[in-house]
């Protein structure tokens, strides 16, 4: 019988849907893990494919986004124009 341990101190982030794109002749979901540190809120992009059968894994970026709680790391995120979305999904891969 296998039991998997849960670590109380691992951190769970939240993972919020933003929108959708085209590129790399796929549709990819941009979604933000966000998580609370100290006085404030972190977060990273996440690029997820769109199609279980797409041929790319999903990208994920630093922790580049920073706010006093989880509603300005998702407005900052909301603020970018697809375009730099795309440039940020050709960084990562």
């Amino acid at each position: 019988m296998r039991f998997s341990l849960v670590d109380s101190m691992v951190v769970r982030p939240n993972t919020s849907t933003i929108c959708r794109i085209s590129a790399l002749g796929t549709r990819w979901r941009v979604m933000v893990e966000s998580w609370e540190v100290g006085d404030g809120w972190r977060g990273r992009l996440v690029f997820e494919p769109d199609s279980p059968a797409a041929a790319f894994e999903p990208r994920r970026g630093p922790a580049a986004f920073r706010g006093r709680n989880q509603a300005d790391v998702l407005d900052v995120v909301h603020q970018l124009p697809e375009r730099r979305l795309r440039e940020l999904l050709h960084a990562l891969g």
